[in-house]
């Protein structure tokens, strides 16, 4: 039954999602392709503004996937907890702690593709447009840094993200106490369990 929670965590969203991160990745290889034939020309007045419009449209699709993501992880919980959704989700035959899991489980796999697409996108454009770079002493340190701690790497950036939405479900649970203005006090207790924990 836990795994069904797990599944319902990724049912209805998964063509929303599939296809922004295929557009940020087509369009990341739009602009190296661009940014490539724009400098290995004479013509790059008349590029730029393609390119810098292009930019411009990466970066409004990552601000998207950014918010879709937060707004997925918000909804998923407060829809199937607290709303009216809530009471069908509390008479399944699973522990509040299986429920709780699978939330955090399906928001942690949300958040992390996110982040590798994203980072994967930068990659590409990167070594589309200037591949050199990545044999340039400052990217060979910080790879170095990163690989030689690995493990640590991952470790810190699985704890902060669980601690992120912990935070978030926190948030949510404290705004829903009151019975007015939850969604703005949820917004305050965000903010006030931030600063306490130190993000």
């Amino acid at each position: 039954m836990f795994w069904n929670l797990v599944r319902y965590e990724f049912k209805n969203v998964n063509k929303w999602f599939f296809a922004l991160y295929a557009a940020v990745l087509s369009l990341s290889v739009i602009i190296g392709i661009h940014g490539s034939a724009l400098s290995s020309t004479y013509y790059q007045d008349k590029g730029a503004l393609m390119l810098f419009f292009l930019a411009l449209v990466f970066g409004g699709l990552v601000i998207t996937l950014s918010i879709s993501t937060l707004i997925l992880i918000i909804q998923r919980f407060k829809g199937s907890v607290y709303d009216r959704r809530g009471y069908l989700t509390l008479t399944l035959p699973v522990s509040e702690h299986q429920i709780l899991s699978a939330k955090i489980l399906g928001a942690f796999v949300w958040s992390l593709t996110s982040t590798v697409v994203f980072l994967l996108s930068l990659y590409i454009i990167i070594a589309m447009i200037s591949p050199d770079v990545f044999i340039s002493t400052l990217f060979k340190d910080l790879f170095d840094y990163y690989l030689g701690n690995l493990w640590l790497s991952l470790t810190t950036y699985v704890l902060n993200t669980l601690a992120s939405i912990l935070c978030i479900y926190l948030s949510i649970s404290i705004g829903q106490l009151f019975d007015e203005y939850r969604t703005a006090l949820a917004v305050v207790a965000y903010i006030a369990d931030s600063h306490l924990i130190g993000f």
